[in-house]
């Protein structure tokens, strides 16, 4: 089936304006609003490394870079790195005349072959690595620019709070209290020395020395033009991009890369806060807390076959309308307006919009730029009248191959077919001229029962879902004679 292919071709109005297919759309069943990717606040639940599964607190990430200390990535095509055992004969430590079996291991990628002997990597002795790391010349350089630029930074905090509370008195007791004396003191600690400022004159940080530019560069070695390139031993700009500190220019100076660790997030509304997505904090567990996907709560409209489409003549399109909530659901299909949206796109620009969660939270806000919308159909579109009954989610009933029609009086030029929560529709299509791609618009209109925990008893609302419906790609019509 087409929806099988395409899963993109039918997308619901997010409440920011956007488009987006039902799975990537969430439902705040407190707010009763789609929320996307780009409305919810994202929250750093675990961070643990993906092959070995292990937790990491965020300051350990920190400090590590976000790396995992013993599980590597191959520097030439960033699969993972396996460790693989070998027997040496190497000379025994009381008698150097006598050879001893030893037990080696190195460092190997099953994708490309590559070990850790390719670079001269030594053996180790023992599985839980111990491999010698690559020394930059530039490490003590750029963490002195850190610990600068971290005073700095210290430093004009420290003013913009003392500008903050400049216009009024505040008594040396008040002052402690919110400043205590030892932060006072490390802060005063902190404040960075200039570039140009004189040795000696009492003041703290890290004393930096200004680079000058400067108009002569290293020449080309004498061989470029004469020696043959072998472009097999040179590295390729992704493998030199995957080792910023070092950025190597030949395969053979290729070095193991330790693995990023990843995080498990949680999702959080940005209007009332409640959390749309919350995982398990096992790495190992692939369950969630809380799942609000919108798959759960909005009913799942989908293409059933594909229609080829001609320029002015109407087609019979068929969708299929499924309930994934376990209440009876009735739906209706209203008319789209793009003009009734206007105000929904206008208020997704505007950038004031996003920050409406209080001060006092913890969550971080980030705003991110919105996409264009076009919510102009290029097809005209016949929508069934009335109302259709959606039965509720039965699992049992799934494994039933017969349509359950005794029970609904439908009209057979509307429904197609109905199954246990799905219901087959029929829609008229018909594509405007010059049009290359039919995209329908319809508003779904659906009883949604809420099932709150926190409420005493469940409720139930109306709701309008815009919809728009790739329905596909349409062929000039040719008139016969």
């Amino acid at each position: 089936m087409a929806h099988l292919f395409q899963v993109d071709r039918v997308r619901l109005l997010c409440s920011c304006g956007i488009l987006k297919p039902i799975t990537a759309i969430y439902f705040c069943r407190h707010c009763l609003k789609l929320r996307c990717g780009n409305c919810v606040s994202h929250e750093v639940d675990t961070l643990f490394c993906p092959n070995c599964l292990e937790n990491m607190p965020s300051t350990e990430a920190r400090l590590k870079k976000n790396r995992c200390a013993n599980c590597f990535d191959c520097p030439s095509c960033s699969h993972t790195l396996s460790t693989r055992a070998t027997s040496i004969q190497a000379p025994y430590p009381e008698d150097p005349s006598k050879w001893v079996t030893r037990k080696v291991y190195y460092l190997a990628c099953t994708s490309c072959r590559w070990t850790s002997r390719d670079v001269g990597l030594k053996d180790q002795t023992v599985a839980t690595g111990g491999w010698a790391e690559q020394d930059n010349e530039h490490y003590k350089y750029l963490q002195s620019l850190l610990e600068h630029y971290r005073s700095v930074a210290q430093q004009e905090k420290g003013d913009r709070e003392r500008k903050r509370f400049s216009h009024r008195k505040s008594s040396y007791l008040s002052l402690s209290d919110k400043y205590s004396l030892p932060s006072l003191l490390g802060r005063k600690s902190l404040t960075p020395l200039s570039p140009f400022a004189p040795k000696g004159d009492g003041s703290q940080g890290s004393e930096m020395t200004p680079l000058e530019a400067t108009s002569e560069v290293d020449g080309l070695p004498d061989n470029i033009f004469s020696e043959e390139v072998v472009l097999s031993s040179v590295a390729n700009m992704e493998q030199r991009m995957s080792s910023p500190e070092w950025q190597p220019e030949n395969t053979s100076d290729l070095y193991p890369l330790h693995k990023h660790i990843l995080v498990k997030r949680s999702l959080r509304c940005r209007h009332c806060e409640h959390n749309l997505s919350k995982p398990e904090y096992n790495p190992s567990s692939i369950k969630f807390k809380i799942q609000l996907g919108a798959f759960y709560h909005v009913p799942e409209v989908r293409m059933v076959h594909k229609v080829d489409l001609k320029s002015g003549v109407e087609t019979n399109v068929q969708i299929s309308l499924c309930n994934p909530t376990p209440h009876d659901m009735t739906v209706a299909l209203l008319p789209f307006v793009p003009e009734a949206y206007a105000a929904v796109l206008q208020k997704a620009e505007d950038p004031a919009d996003g920050g409406s969660l209080s001060t006092s939270s913890l969550v971080r806000v980030v705003d991110i730029p919105v996409e264009k919308t076009d919510l102009t159909p290029t097809a005209d579109v016949a929508l069934p009248q009335g109302q259709l009954v959606l039965a509720a989610r039965d699992d049992t009933a799934e494994y039933d191959d017969q349509d359950s029609i005794s029970s609904y009086k439908d009209d057979p030029h509307v429904v197609a077919w109905r199954r246990a929560n799905k219901v087959g529709v029929n829609l008229l299509v018909t594509p405007k001229p010059e049009a290359k791609q039919a995209n329908v618009g319809f508003v779904l209109r659906y009883d949604y029962t809420n099932t709150v925990a926190t409420a005493t008893e469940s409720r139930t609302v109306t709701l309008n879902i815009p919809i728009m419906v790739d329905v596909g790609s349409v062929t000039e019509h040719c008139d016969e004679e």
